[in-house]
């Protein structure tokens, strides 16, 4: 069945090394990365594929949304064994695929994020939409955003990742489901500056929102 969306976000990325680690890790990466994929696209009815062993593409019919699922898969590699780095491009526009087959898709979103994701140099996170101003306001602060992902230790972005994750933000909750004490879980929230990609990701839903209508 053919989708035509006229806003609408393209995920394209890649495991960043994937050729450094061993057939057992690499199995097990790919599996957490499918797993991801598959929760963060059925939140918000996107879709998604994973080809060429390590690259993958999702379509996010809510743009507003992407930046978190992003955030979310870039915080799941890291936080699985072993942690590994991600390289993710968001792409905003237009959106042409066939229903299960998102990696034939094309479309304005798919140009950008295909594009983007080739121009990654040493960052692994990158954000670009038809609006000039978005995108000059977006670059600094994503690749701000970027670098403390990839500053983050295993624990503080499984950590980070539940809170995101969480409907109830609440640290007692989180550390249930962690099977971590409460006064452990702040600690590592802190130190992972929650709050900090907490209103990024809440300022780019709505400047996305914003742009999209």
């Amino acid at each position: 069945m053919e989708k035509a969306l006229q806003s609408a976000a393209v995920i394209t990325g890649d495991i960043a090394n994937s050729q450094s680690l061993s057939e057992a890790d690499f199995a097990h990466v790919l599996k957490v990365l499918t797993a991801t994929l598959k929760e963060q696209t059925s939140l918000y009815e996107g879709e998604f594929d994973v080809f060429r062993g390590d690259a993958f593409q999702a379509v996010i019919p809510s743009p507003q949304h992407a930046m978190q699922v992003a955030v979310c898969i870039r915080l799941a590699l890291k936080a699985c064994t072993p942690s590994i780095n991600v390289r993710i491009s968001v792409g905003l526009g237009t959106v042409n695929f066939t229903g299960g087959e998102v990696k034939t898709g094309n479309g304005d979103a798919f140009v950008r994020s295909g594009r983007a994701l080739d121009n990654l140099k040493s960052q692994y996170l990158a954000f670009t939409s038809n609006s000039e101003a978005l995108n000059k306001h977006a670059s600094l602060l994503t690749a701000f955003l970027d670098s403390h992902i990839t500053s983050l230790t295993q624990t503080q972005a499984e950590t980070l990742l539940a809170y995101i994750s969480a409907e109830d933000k609440g640290h007692e909750q989180i550390a249930v489901k962690l099977g971590k004490t409460r006064s452990n879980v702040t600690r590592i929230l802190n130190a992972s500056e929650y709050h900090l990609v907490s209103d990024y990701l809440s300022y780019m839903a709505a400047e996305v929102n914003e742009n999209s209508r």
